[in-house]
């Protein structure tokens, strides 16, 4: 095991721990509607590829190795989109109640800053990840259909808007148009970025 796969390991380890840590805890503190949060899935999402990164982080199949990189890279997206959103937009224009809601507590410090950094880390600078342009349409599909989701549960009543942008009932419909293209252009970016930036550390890698 190379020096670089052994910290890829160890990052993984800890993004699993700790991120199955801020989900015991927000367990405990009941917090309704859990799923129907960004932030969540895309920990849990990130728990999951970390035990699979784990796992099977030496397998000799293709294809399961090709799903690891996918995951890895899909985690590390939606955990890039939680991050940057939170920071800057949620934190600066936000209100002292919102606030202490994503920083006030455990589980909101682990799931909105810790483990994202250790996360996305480990998939750009440590591990082998995905290389076709076509894998930008993993995190953007996900994150459509995400979008779509909420604004059919909310639309239906079935379910309270996670965020201000998916209250189909509270804004005009061209705002609500105008917050979706932004965010999948958010998300596209980020996809482009993390692909690319994880391409140029590992090539800077080999040439050392």
């Amino acid at each position: 095991m190379t020096k670089r796969q052994k910290i890829a390991l160890i990052l993984n380890i800890l993004a699993f721990v700790l991120g199955g840590i801020g989900i015991i805890v927000r367990v405990a503190r009941d917090i309704p509607h859990f799923w129907l949060y960004y932030t969540q899935i895309s920990n849990v999402a990130a728990v999951i590829s970390s035990a699979m990164y784990i796992a099977f982080r030496n397998t000799d199949d293709p294809r399961l190795a090709a799903a690891v990189r996918g995951c890895r890279y899909l985690s590390a997206c939606g955990l890039t989109m939680t991050f940057m959103v939170v920071t800057f937009i949620f934190l600066p224009f936000g209100t002292p109640e919102s606030a202490e809601m994503l920083a006030g507590h455990l589980n909101g410090i682990l799931h909105h800053f810790v483990c994202p950094v250790i996360s996305v880390a480990s998939y750009i600078f440590f591990e082998d990840g995905v290389r076709s342009r076509r894998s930008v349409l993993i995190p953007f599909c996900a994150t459509a259909v995400y979008a779509f989701t909420m604004y059919a549960l909310n639309y239906l009543r079935l379910a309270p808007a996670p965020y201000p942008f998916f209250a189909v009932y509270d804004y005009p419909l061209w705002e609500l148009v105008v917050w979706f293209f932004g965010l999948m252009l958010l998300v596209a970016t980020i996809a482009a970025a993390v692909r690319l930036a994880n391409i140029k550390a590992n090539k800077k890698e080999k040439e050392t």
